[in-house]
């Protein structure tokens, strides 16, 4: 029975985190479904990395949370059909902290781990990311997850500032960064899985279109 209640409650919240993240997603003219398609994708790779089938579920609702910080972004920054400038891209980075604050004193625990994954997203394994430069496990699990999930979603989809890469190029990228943005012991999973990875970005394309 508690299971049950537990569930039902989970189901109910993690809707209501996917309607949120999109509404911050519709601001943006690339795709309103790069979030269903990143948490899809680090659902996966949190059971390769043997989470529990509830932290799993954890982070695939938390993972929708990771660019919410984006709704205190101007919508030329965000739209903008070029890369960013030096300004422009050190106002973007300010997602990752907006996020956080706006997710960090939630009693909900898919809330204060999206909390953390909006923060260090954009941590890179080798110590050269945002916002706090943080290295290696320095950087939680679940951040390094959702990272790959996001890296590689977006590499696969149109973006207003450039067309989606080949897939041949996405996955060489995804292996040039393994120990570098990348945790290593991640990339060899995602190595073994590779069929499974692409076929969850393909049948994501399959579903909108239908």
């Amino acid at each position: 029975m508690y299971i049950f209640i537990f569930d039902f409650l989970f189901i109910l919240i993690l809707t209501f985190t996917l309607m949120i993240s999109k509404l911050v997603e519709a601001r943006s003219e690339e795709t309103g479904e790069h979030v269903n398609r990143v948490s899809e994708i680090a659902k996966f790779l949190a059971q390769l990395s043997g989470h529990s089938s509830r932290d799993v579920k954890l982070i695939h609702g938390a993972a929708a949370l990771h660019d919410i910080g984006k709704v205190g972004i101007p919508d030329y920054i965000l739209n903008k059909p070029a890369k960013l400038d030096d300004k422009e891209f050190a106002i973007m980075k300010e997602h990752t902290l907006i996020g956080f604050e706006l997710l960090r004193n939630s009693s909900l625990k898919i809330f204060q781990t999206g909390a953390v994954i909006a923060l260090e997203h954009h941590e890179r394994w080798d110590g050269t990311g945002y916002p706090y430069g943080l290295e290696g496990e320095q950087i939680t699990l679940e951040s390094r997850i959702v990272q790959i999930a996001d890296v590689f979603e977006a590499l696969t989809q149109d973006r207003c500032y450039r067309p989606a890469w080949p897939l041949e190029k996405a996955i060489e990228y995804m292996n040039d960064m393994k120990g570098k943005q990348f945790d290593p012991w991640l990339i060899e999973l995602f190595n073994k899985h590779l069929r499974e990875f692409v076929q969850i970005v393909q049948d994501k394309q399959d579903e909108e279109a239908n």
